[in-house]
């Protein structure tokens, strides 16, 4: 009897352990379909998988969520019902969104979701005009169209600027929020419109201009707050208007290149103020106002906006997002200029691009009620950016940099990797060569049926060997019975060969992929998909494991070293730092229905 029982209760966990395994993996696969529309859930769901179940899968996700670009969605709490095309702004700095509905303003802090201020404002929703890049200020017609109100939202102090008639006026504060530039048309004037800044500290105006135009989009203002630019209606031509000055620039624009700028939606600055640039179907255009040349175009099909922030630049095409440094040297091979860092995107129309210093970009997805996305940048924006490109770079067995050493000839026979005993090379068509006696040693086949090798790398044990060939593919092989395990990839670009590299114990290996990412793999489960961790700055020159296999550090044209969680218990703390919590009990029984509820981040 005693028997029985303890076989029935062995039985009965099996079956719970692998009731379990079948929940986290269900779960696992979920991930990624989440990751775009609500990146949160997604990494707490990949924690959760794995906190279920400790398998492959499940710590593919989990190292995939710790590194995913995707970090956040935020979308405003709709207070007194249903607003839908309410009016949103985000400001500069990207942290703080400010919401207008039924005479409601309120503003939220983008990171931690907060609500900040909340403010009844009668008559605003209907007369609004703008708000200020830092959030403080709005700006609003008066009553009756009489002039126009700006408001402190703070305090909720106002003060009208005797601006004459609102009617047909309207106006942007300053990238500063020290200035309100209002547009007014000229009666009779034949589209013609009068541009003046108001000093909104001393109540006066700073500037006025009477040969404004007085259709399309209200002029750009650089952000040092000299000049202006406009497209006219006629020849598209742009006109810049150096305020210091008091008249247009003098450096006149190239046609072809005015024809380009007026292309784009809209005009906007570079940070440092000193070009005017658009977004247009090829490309970003910027013409330099000082030396009356065009800078290099940033290439990008399709492209509708850009925003520029110190020295970087992001842009924004249907399907996707992607960060440029536009000061970099262009290509020595003549080859199109490639971004930084290419992130996909779902949202149809895009709204304020925001890069944040503490190394995120946020962006505002316009819909019926907007939302604003945060991206993580990889590191990309850090101080530790190298403006001399490197093209070689090593890491060691713990995963330090080390000098590079150029791949060994034996004997006349080109090599691309040598074991880890130093006794044996693998040539460039697959064959093994003993690096003392260039023979070829006994009994030892290589790697057979692959294309001319680019590169290859054994696992420290000799166990492993990763091999990739001209055609991009990148295939694992038994090292001891040369027997292949598994095409890691079936194919990629031809004109890289990957950066390969192998955990110290040759439980992981990693290759880069032409598109900025790393893609990692568990020797012991090859066929089953990979973690996939976004870095940018492509192409990866090295990869390099720490001993115990915790952290995975890789090279870069412009970065020397950067690290990224691969332990599955570091790659859960990182995930619990960026979501602050774990699943809840009811979203819980959702992905998991049978197996038990658990705290995935805290004690």
């Amino acid at each position: 009897m005693h028997r029985r029982v303890h076989a029935a209760w062995q039985q009965s966990g099996v079956s719970a352990r692998r009731r379990d395994e079948a929940e986290a993996r269900g779960a696992a696969e979920l991930v990624d379909t989440l990751r775009q529309s609500d990146p949160r859930t997604a990494a707490q769901l990949a924690l959760a998988a794995w906190r279920v179940a400790d398998l492959p899968e499940t710590r593919a996700a989990l190292r995939t969520a710790a590194a995913q670009s995707e970090q956040d969605v935020f979308t405003a709490p709709e207070e007194g019902g249903r607003a839908i095309n309410a009016p949103t702004w985000l400001s500069r700095d990207g942290r703080t969104l400010t919401t207008l509905a039924r005479d409601q303003v309120v503003q939220w802090d983008v990171p931690s979701h907060r609500r900040i201020r909340s403010v009844r404002w009668p008559g605003l929703s209907e007369n609004v005009v703008d708000v200020s890049e830092d959030g403080r200020l709005v700006a609003y017609q008066g009553p009756g169209g009489a002039g126009l109100v700006v408001g402190v939202l703070a305090d909720r102090s106002r003060h009208r600027l005797p601006t004459g008639p609102a009617t047909g006026t309207d106006a942007a504060f300053g990238p500063d929020g020290r200035t309100l530039l209002v547009r007014r048309p000229v009666p009779g004037g034949d589209e013609r419109a009068t541009l003046t800044r108001w000093d909104l500290h001393r109540q006066r105006v700073s500037f006025h201009y009477e040969q404004g135009t007085g259709d399309g989009a209200l002029p750009a203002q650089s952000r040092d707050g000299r000049y202006l630019a406009w497209c006219t209606d006629s020849g598209g031509q742009p006109r810049i208007l150096d305020t210091a000055a008091g008249h247009l620039v003098n450096t006149p624009v190239p046609e072809a290149t005015g024809r380009a700028l007026c292309r784009g939606d809209e005009l906007t600055f570079t940070a440092d103020s000193r070009a005017v640039a658009t977004a247009t179907s090829t490309g970003v255009v910027t013409w330099d106002i000082r030396t009356g040349r065009e800078r290099p175009r940033l290439p990008l099909a399709g492209a509708l906006r850009v925003e520029f922030a110190g020295d970087y630049a992001v842009t924004w095409a249907v399907g996707s997002l992607t960060l440029w440094r536009p000061g970099l040297p262009a290509p020595a091979d003549d080859s199109p200029r490639e971004p930084l860092l290419t992130v996909p995107v779902d949202s149809s129309s895009v709204g304020d691009l925001r890069l944040d210093p503490a190394g995120v970009l946020r962006y505002r997805a316009q819909g019926r009620t907007d939302s604003v996305h945060t991206l993580s940048l990889h590191g990309l924006t850090d101080g530790a950016w190298r403006n001399r490109q490197a093209h070689s770079a090593a890491f060691d067995l713990r995963g330090r940099p080390v000098p590079v050493r150029k791949p060994a000839t034996v004997h006349g026979e080109e090599t691309v990797t040598v074991d880890p005993a130093g006794r044996t090379a693998l040539t460039s068509e697959g064959t093994l060569v003993d690096i003392a006696t260039g023979r070829r040693p006994e009994g030892l086949a290589g790697v057979q049926g692959e294309d001319y090798l680019t590169e290859a790398a054994f696992s420290p044990d000799g166990r492993y060997l990763a091999a990739a060939d001209v055609q991009g593919r990148v295939t694992l092989w038994d090292a001891r019975p040369w027997r292949r395990l598994a095409a890691l990839r079936t194919g990629g670009s031809n004109r890289h060969a990957p950066a390969l590299g192998f955990s110290a114990d040759g439980s992981l290996v990693a290759a880069d992929d032409p598109d900025g990412s790393v893609h990692v793999w568990e020797t012991g489960a090859p066929a089953l998909p990979p973690a996939t961790l976004p870095v940018g700055d492509a192409p990866v020159l090295a990869l390099g494991f720490t001993q115990g296999g915790e952290e995975l550090h890789l090279a870069t044209p412009h970065l020397a070293d950067r690290a990224l969680p691969l332990a599955p218990d570091r790659a859960a703390r990182t995930v619990c730092a960026r979501t602050r919590t774990g699943l809840g009990q009811t979203q819980w029984r959702r992905w998991f229905p049978s197996a038990d509820y658990r705290r995935t981040c805290g004690p």
